[in-house]
């Protein structure tokens, strides 16, 4: 069982009473490494922080899932790569990875409609899922649903794997987390909210890898 938290949001005493009560992964939305993209998504912890909780999760006995975003106005390919190469130096269990789409009505789609930062891409959108599935899958874990990528079959996210099959599944929302049985991290063809009061959905076709990612929804 996988709960969801913000890497500021939890201490080594939290993470062994989370370990205690019977979860067995966290999932930790990282999103970036790169400070500049962090304050874009109005990310309140620094890249320093993940390091640290993810020892502390080891330390409690909890595996590790890291949630990450790419095509944040202003992010580079280099910075995604970046962002990649440090979630994958930490020897996470599993990874999320969900391209990024501005809702109207958001801060940030007043800010790019003032101009203050770049639009989105469609193409870099592209480009950046590619290196994610390049890099991430260099690295051992295995693409087993459009956005996500475990290191062995038994560490997949079963959440993930029900909406593929078209089941679907209860959740509980204790305080600042996000509970799935067995999920590593986001969801699969149905949007459900996240720590950050954020959507993410994603849809993978019959038969394989698609060529173009479902987005996440970012809300600000």
């Amino acid at each position: 069982m996988t709960t969801e938290a913000n890497p500021d949001s939890v201490t080594p005493a939290s993470l062994q009473v989370l370990a205690d009560a019977g979860f067995t992964r966290i999932s930790f939305g990282m999103q970036s490494a790169v400070p500049h993209v962090l304050k874009v998504l109005d990310r309140t912890h620094t890249p320093s922080r993940v390091p640290q909780v993810v020892q502390w999760a080891r330390d409690a006995g909890l595996a590790v899932s890291l949630d990450l975003i790419y095509g944040t106005p202003g992010e580079s390919l280099e910075d995604w790569r970046f962002s990649l190469e440090t979630a994958l130096s930490y020897q996470p269990d599993h990874i999320s990875a969900y391209a990024l789409i501005v809702e109207d009505g958001t801060k940030l789609a007043a800010q790019i409609r003032r101009g203050e930062v770049p639009g989105i891409d469609d193409d870099d959108h592209a480009d950046k899922y590619e290196l994610a599935d390049q890099l991430i899958g260099a690295a051992g874990l295995s693409w087993y649903e459009v956005s996500n990528w475990s290191r062995t079959p038994e560490q997949a996210c079963r959440h993930n794997l029900a909406y593929w099959r078209g089941m679907t599944g209860g959740a509980s929302d204790p305080v600042h987390t996000h509970t799935r049985a067995g999920c590593g991290g986001g969801t699969s063809s149905t949007p459900r909210p996240t720590q950050d009061g954020s959507l993410r959905a994603c849809h993978r076709p019959p038969g394989g890898k698609p060529s173009t990612p479902k987005p996440a929804t970012w809300s600000a």
